[in-house]
């Protein structure tokens, strides 16, 4: 299938590790031009020599801090000034931490949400007149299992998740008449670091070794295992691909048949 993403220009936040790497990697392996986003630079930089390596494309680093305002504007003017266009973004970079609702500060909450909700919102809002400008454009909101199957240990990150999921339903209406699709994909456990971490923290809680506890925590899947990054990469690069310009306004939930329900 061709996807037709020869050419075309993308942004990736979070783009330095697990699912944005994996985006990354797909988009590139495609023909796009990559634009990559995170905090850290120096593993920006080695996302980015293993993306050129592996596909020859063109990547861009671009170290920020995505809850500052500053930094969104700096990145994506600068993606689009590298590129001459920005035809792909895709907003991925944040992780909400958990904890005990009556003990997390308001600091965690403004932090996490400052990345997460507003980094998105921004991000989007500082691409979206580029977008209008051009003629269309795709974004993919990269959305967490939480937004749908909500926990009381994990509060702040089912607010925002569900939050982004209705901030991406308005923004597709919002850009349906300037050909901007935008969609969200809500992948379920994945097998990247912080997984493995999150897993080596449950294990040593619960005086068990980290294969058992991977194991407790991967039966529940029909398929008998997790997603990997590729998955959900897969499926992002079919969404901003010519092969789905009927799509937009809706989030794909990629879970393995694990969510019990038959909405998306």
């Amino acid at each position: 299938m061709n996807l037709e993403l020869t050419g075309k220009t993308a942004l990736v936040t979070g783009g330095s590790q697990g699912i944005g790497r994996a985006i990354a990697f797909g988009l590139a392996a495609e023909g796009a031009r990559v634009a990559i986003c995170a905090r850290d630079k120096a593993r920006l930089e080695q996302t980015a020599d293993e993306v050129k390596a592996k596909t020859r494309a063109e990547v861009l680093v671009l170290p920020g801090d995505l809850s500052r305002l500053d930094d969104v504007n700096r990145v994506a003017a600068a993606a689009r000034d590298r590129f001459g266009r920005l035809d792909i973004l895709i907003n991925n970079a944040g992780a909400i931490r958990g904890g005990d609702f009556l003990k997390i500060p308001d600091e965690q909450w403004a932090g996490d949400w400052s990345l997460k909700i507003l980094g998105y919102v921004r991000m989007a809002r500082a691409v979206f007149p580029m977008m209008q400008a051009q003629g269309g454009g795709r974004i993919v909101n990269v959305v967490g299992a939480a937004a749908r199957n909500p926990t009381a240990g994990y509060l702040p990150g089912d607010i925002a998740n569900s939050g982004i999921i209705n901030f991406t339903k308005g923004l597709a209406d919002l850009g349906g008449p300037s050909g901007i699709l935008v969609t969200a994909v809500s992948p379920a456990a994945t097998a990247t670091a912080r997984w493995e971490g999150l897993i080596a923290t449950q294990a040593a809680l619960a005086g068990k070794s980290v294969d058992e506890q991977r194991a407790e925590a991967v039966k529940d899947y029909p398929l008998k295992r997790i997603a990997t990054p590729e998955d959900i990469a897969d499926l992002v690069c079919f969404l901003v691909s010519a092969r789905a310009s009927f799509i937009t306004g809706v989030c794909i939930t990629v879970d393995g048949g694990a969510t019990r329900g038959v909405y998306l």
